[in-house]
């Protein structure tokens, strides 16, 4: 079996889930630490100096096969929060922690660095993030203050990796990573923003509560590669791949392109724990024989259209607490649940009461359900899923 190794470090695989995706809580960070060896490098979401919310939902959409827009608005729990969960789990030795952290300015990103640093194996500093104001890419546009922020953390001791977005010059802001002392760089960030709208009664209408979200997936692979080749003649340092992988070929041809590690997020959506182990145990077995066993398991379409439902009945049973009963029916397992969405007001899921006619018992519980429960006979409701 191949030996991989980052800076110093054996670990015992050549991929990564990026930033943001399936890794979100640190307990699933320490299951997929402890059950995917092909996951060498383990990356956490991007933690900020304060806990935010982000945007409300809808805040991911697919628009065309293997490929999605989303505007997730940098959602944590905060630096202590966060310090305090990540220092209670065991890492297993072969595994790489690398702790994506995101601030406004150069204080930002070093007191969350600072209170992180005794706790992971590399910082990753996100200045990337496209649909984050004050964040991100408002931060990555500066090569200045890119260059300054890098300088800060890496005196702290721990490698550290800039996410680069390719909306900017990308070799200009990894000459200002390099400029800092960076250790490697991680390629690319989400396309973006952009639009996307969906048709409703009305007319067409932004899907993402955000409105502006970043494109992954499929649709930006020729993108990342282009940007990891022209980081490649400027710099040998360690190149994390992200953007479009889903098979053996999208990994070789970023390796030929001079990537070293491999980051594959969109491609696991719609995939359970098991599917996902499964998935990279079958990669790893693609890239020795030249198999293409991964196919198979890729989810090419997931079910995220909506359905136009008419209200039929809205009913107050108690004064947080609605029967909403609709026109059609609707196809549905024990356990499954459905999303609701109104245009422009948001999304949220809901477990279905009855099936035909499909019918919801909604408590209120915030401004989502508070709208839903002003919804009058005749009006639309958009569902999708199970």
């Amino acid at each position: 079996m191949e030996k991989y190794k980052i800076f110093n470090k054996k670990i015992s695989g050549p991929f990564t889930i990026p930033a943001g995706i399936v890794t979100t809580e640190v307990s699933i960070l320490e299951k997929i630490a402890n059950e995917i060896p092909e996951i060498g490098i383990l990356t956490t979401k991007s933690i900020g100096p304060e806990p935010r919310e982000g945007n409300r939902e809808p805040i991911i959409a697919q628009y065309s096969p293997f490929s999605f827009i989303n505007a997730v608005g940098l959602t944590n729990p905060g630096v202590e929060e966060f310090g305090k969960r990540i220092s209670k789990i065991e890492i297993p030795p072969d595994k790489f922690l690398l702790t994506s952290i995101f601030g406004g300015n150069e204080r930002e990103f070093r007191e969350v660095a600072e209170k992180l640093v005794d706790f992971t194996d590399g910082f990753e500093l996100n200045i990337s993030c496209p649909h984050s104001k004050g964040y991100g890419q408002d931060v990555g546009q500066n090569s200045e203050l890119v260059e300054k922020i890098t300088k800060s953390i890496v005196s702290l001791g721990k490698p550290v990796f800039v996410k680069i977005s390719p909306n900017l010059d990308v070799k200009e802001t990894v000459k200002a990573a390099i400029r800092g002392g960076v250790s490697g760089i991680t390629a690319i960030n989400t396309k973006g923003p952009e639009l996307y709208q969906y048709r409703v009664e009305g007319g067409w209408r932004p899907v993402l509560s955000n409105k502006l979200g970043g494109i992954s997936g499929k649709a930006i692979l020729e993108l990342g590669l282009t940007s990891v080749k022209s980081i490649r003649e400027i710099t040998d340092l360690p190149i994390i791949a992200c953007g479009g992988i889903s098979t053996r070929a999208e990994v070789e041809r970023y390796k030929e392109a001079g990537a070293n590690f491999f980051g594959i997020g969109s491609a696991l959506a719609g995939m359970n724990t098991e599917k996902i182990k499964q998935y990279f145990h079958n990669l790893l077995i693609d890239l020795g024989e030249g198999t293409n066993k991964t196919t198979s398991l890729l989810e090419e379409r997931l079910d995220m259209d909506y359905q136009k439902y008419t209200v039929r009945e809205n009913k107050s049973l108690a004064d947080d607490l609605f029967l909403l009963r609709l026109d059609g029916e609707i196809e549905i397992g024990p356990g499954q649940f459905i999303f609701a969405w109104l245009p422009e007001k948001g999304e949220k899921p809901f477990s279905v009461l009855d099936d035909i006619p499909l019918t919801l018992l909604i408590q209120k519980r915030g401004c989502f359900t508070n709208e839903l429960s002003k919804l009058k006979e005749n009006d639309f409701i958009y569902i999708r899923g199970p």
